[in-house]
This record gives structure tokens, C-alpha cells and sequence, in this order.
């Protein structure tokens, strides 16, 4: 086990327990930790679990130093074992491999990069970078839903308010595509931007003309462009990028199994970056969610 410091960003006491509502230590053990053994911190990390479902605290940090991060994401990418998640509610791309389809990836340096037929990612993962989970102690580990949080002062992605080019994607992860253009939708989050990357052509020329506009209210003059040509959607976040290069469904229609987006303006307008019941501490950007095969 890894004996890292479980605290998340939020200090403060229970008065009930007298468990801080972060890390669920006592006040003498965060005072003593620098200075205590390992066995001793050991000890405190196997006592958290009871002590979190005590406070009825969901959002707990697990004891992975970043090197254990990184080893999870790459390995859980090798061997197909879930969904990479990336943006806000209502606005996100989906990382997995179609039925059938494996995903290459590897590690270089402190970054992740990962490819499979209609989807690129890449995240990068330094010391700023935590693992946390939701689930009790009662999950099997293989079970759990992961989220890797980036510590605010790391910052997000640039916030966009209306339509905008962004000129060539200089940071696509395929140096093909860093010539296209690239056009962030402006849904004005700060934990994600959604957007989408076109080649010269028509579909370029409508969304050069949309420049300006405002989300959803331009959903009527750029959307049947955009389910015609299907171009890449780009989602990034204080962690990374995925991109995704499947078919846009049509309207009434279902996206397949694999790569995929999810563009809902009713959801977006719930205002939430993270899924119920997956709030993070106010110290967290949101950089993606990993979901267990079924």
C-alpha cells in the first residue's frame, strides 16, 4: 500500500466523530502524520472506509501515489476493462473500444496516450493529479468507479462564452490532424470545453458563420452541418483530451457500441460538471471518470 496522505482538499472536523469530513482522520493523526511510521499510517488508511460510511461521506481519495495512476489508466486501456469518461453532464466523450476492437496504448513520461478505431486520448498525469472513488468498502475493487481530480490551481482548459474558432488543433494527439480547425461550442464551463474539428469544406464555412453565436440558440444553424460531415468532437479538460471520430447518430438514432459523444442541452443546463451523488471537493477540477465493464 501506498502511504500517501488521504486528504482531498476539505478540512474539516465532524463535532459528532471528531473525523475530518475530508479524509475522516482525527485531528492528532493529520497533526502526527509526517511523523509517524509507516505501520502506524497504514493502520489509519485500513480504518478509513468504516470511518467514512460513519460520516456518510462518499468522495473518498485512494492511497495511489501517481505512479499507481498512471499504471492504472494504462493498464486498464491495455486490457479493455471499462469507459474513460470525459466532460461535464450532458457534454462528454466516451473512451472505449468497440466489440471486437482492442486499444493500443502506452506511457510516455507522465502522460497516457491511447488510440482504438474511432477514438484518441490522452491524459496527462503529474503530482497534481488524484485518484478518488464513491464507492464503500462494501464494492469489489474491479467494480469501483474511479475519478481522476486535478487540484484546481493545475487550472482547466480556457473557458469559451459563444462560438469560437481556435484556430489549427496544434494540440491534436494524430500530428495529421493538427492543420484542421478546431471550434470550441462555448458552453462557458470551466471544468470542460466540447469541441469539434473540421477540414476545409462546407461544414468549416457554416461553423466560420456561427462564430459569435450562443449555445444552445445556434443548435438550429449549425447542427445539420455537423450530422452531415460528422466531424471529430474534441473534449478536453484540466486532465486531457479525448477525441472521438465515430458517426454523429442522427437524430432519433442511438449511438453504437464503442467511441462515442453525448451533446444535451437539457443536461448541460442542469449546470453540473459531475453526475449525482459525485460532487468533488471545491479543490478539484473534474478530469475524468472511469467506469467498469460490465
Amino acid at each position: 500500500m501506498s502511504l500517501i496522505s488521504p486528504c482531498v482538499g476539505l478540512c474539516k472536523l465532524d463535532a459528532a466523530t471528531g473525523f475530518c469530513l475530508g479524509c475522516a482522520r482525527s485531528g492528532d493523526e493529520i497533526a502526527e502524520w509526517r511523523g509517524q511510521t509507516d505501520a502506524w499510517r497504514a493502520g489509519v488508511w485500513g480504518d478509513l472506509p468504516e470511518r467514512f460510511a460513519k460520516l456518510g461521506v462518499a468522495c473518498r481519495r485512494l492511497p495511489w501515489e501517481t505512479s499507481d495512476i498512471r499504471m492504472f489508466v494504462l493498464q486498464s486501456l491495455q486490457g479493455r476493462r471499462g469507459t474513460w469518461v470525459g466532460g461535464i453532464v450532458g457534454a462528454v466523450g466516451e473512451f472505449a473500444a468497440a466489440p471486437g476492437q482492442s486499444i493500443d496504448a502506452e506511457l510516455n513520461g507522465e502522460t497516457v496516450i491511447a488510440s482504438t478505431p474511432g477514438a484518441r486520448l490522452r491524459f496527462h498525469i503529474d503530482d497534481d493529479v488524484r485518484a478518488l472513488t464513491f464507492e464503500t468498502k462494501e464494492t469489489p475493487p474491479e467494480r469501483s468507479r474511479i475519478v481522476l481530480a486535478v487540484k484546481r490551481e493545475r487550472g482547466g482548459p480556457d473557458v469559451a462564452h459563444a462560438f469560437t474558432g481556435l484556430g489549427p488543433d496544434v494540440d491534436s494527439i494524430a500530428p495529421e490532424d493538427r492543420d484542421a480547425q478546431v471550434f470550441d461550442l462555448g458552453l462557458g464551463r470551466k471544468e470542460a470545453r466540447f469541441c469539434v474539428r473540421v477540414g476545409p469544406g462546407q461544414t468549416k464555412d457554416v461553423l466560420l458563420s456561427a462564430t459569435g453565436s450562443v449555445f444552445p440558440a445556434n443548435l438550429p444553424r449549425i447542427a445539420p452541418a455537423l450530422l452531415a460531415d460528422s466531424p471529430a468532437r474534441v473534449i478536453e479538460t484540466a486532465l486531457g483530451r479525448i477525441e472521438i471520430l465515430t458517426p454523429i447518430p442522427q437524430p432519433g438514432g442511438q449511438s453504437q457500441p464503442g467511441p462515442h459523444t453525448h451533446l444535451l442541452h437539457d443536461h448541460i443546463a442542469s449546470g453540473r460538471a459531475m453526475p449525482a451523488g459525485m460532487d468533488l471537493p471545491r479543490a478539484y477540477l473534474p478530469g475524468a471518470i472511469f467506469y467498469p465493464a460490465a
